[in-house]
């Protein structure tokens, strides 16, 4: 992901989870041209649900991914989000953004799964998206496969989404990898709590940056609304605190087999 306008994006983000504070105050603190929506629901926010039991990777490649998150997760020392990467394994240290990082994961857990964009000078979140629009559903192409639903969702699959027209930011959207199965959340319609891996400037829910600090590799809680099938409408950065949604589909892939 590409660094975002400021300030205009530092003061979404703040206004977001200020918002999320306001619960009797359901009134849009951003422009109306942004596409984000209020949380679909009365009163409070509710807390996040409690975590998921442990569940399987869906794939061979995805339990492998998971392996190398916590392999990363237990050796980290010095993280940052930059938009060139920087990996000294032996010290510890990984500066990167959303998009590179998520190809040093493939690179090493599922190298057939990146091997289509080996001629890119970077990938980014677009190509992810591109990757698994275009992946069947039925088996894997490529080393990818689309889960449309995300109640099929599992550790180890990838999540990517485009930055739709209209929200103030440069990037091209943002990807990463869900850690846990998702939740659904109590009081919001169609809501589910995913648990990510990611790296990115900015915290999510429960995450584990610090703050302040410079961003970086973590892991934290996203929510997600969908459709009545399943499929990811918009995001909340925020987790349940959310005080806005961001409308744009979420898609997910599963490497493999």
């Amino acid at each position: 992901m590409r660094r975002v306008l400021l300030p205009s994006l530092a003061l979404l983000t703040l206004t977001l989870a200020a918002s999320a504070q306001a619960e009797n105050e359901r009134e849009r603190p951003w422009p109306d041209e942004w596409p984000i929506v209020l949380p679909p629901i009365e009163g409070p926010l509710p807390p996040a649900p409690p975590p998921a039991p442990e569940t399987p990777a869906g794939s061979r490649a995805g339990a492998r991914v998971v392996e190398e998150i916590e392999a990363l997760r237990r050796n980290v020392r010095q993280t940052r989000y930059q938009h060139h990467r920087v990996v000294r394994e032996r010290t510890g240290t990984y500066y990167w953004d959303c998009s590179l990082m998520v190809h040093w994961v493939l690179e090493r857990a599922a190298r057939r799964s990146v091997h289509h964009l080996r001629n890119l000078q970077r990938a980014r979140a677009e190509h992810f998206v591109r990757t698994i629009e275009r992946a069947p559903t039925d088996t894997y192409r490529r080393g990818w496969r689309r889960i449309e639903r995300i109640q099929d969702v599992r550790p180890g699959d990838v999540f990517a989404w485009r930055r739709p027209r209209g929200f103030p930011s440069r990037n091209t959207g943002h990807t990463g990898f869900v850690i846990g199965a998702p939740r659904p959340v109590p009081r919001i319609p169609h809501a589910y709590a995913v648990r990510v891996a990611d790296a990115t400037g900015s915290r999510h829910q429960d995450d584990t940056r610090p703050w302040p600090g410079e961003g970086g590799f973590g892991i934290g809680t996203l929510v997600f609304l969908t459709d009545g099938d399943g499929h990811g409408t918009h995001y909340g950065w925020a987790g349940t605190r959310s005080g806005g949604y961001v409308v744009t589909p979420i898609l997910f892939g599963r490497v493999g087999p």
